[in-house]
């Protein structure tokens, strides 16, 4: 995990896959399980590939 926010009810989470650096954002509503997960895009509409992690 990258990163933890709060904001209101929901709860943002920012993950990176270890493997292929593919960063993902994870939104739960009021302590729900995850109801949106999806990978963050560049401005070229691809996946962000985290350098510390994939790209290589």
């Amino acid at each position: 995990m990258l990163s933890e926010q709060y904001i209101s009810t929901s709860t943002y989470i920012t993950l990176v896959d270890t493997v292929t650096g593919v960063t993902y954002v994870s939104v739960t509503h009021g302590g729900e399980s995850p109801t949106i997960m999806q990978p963050l895009l560049d401005r070229d509409g691809k996946p962000y590939i985290d350098p510390r992690y994939g790209g290589r």
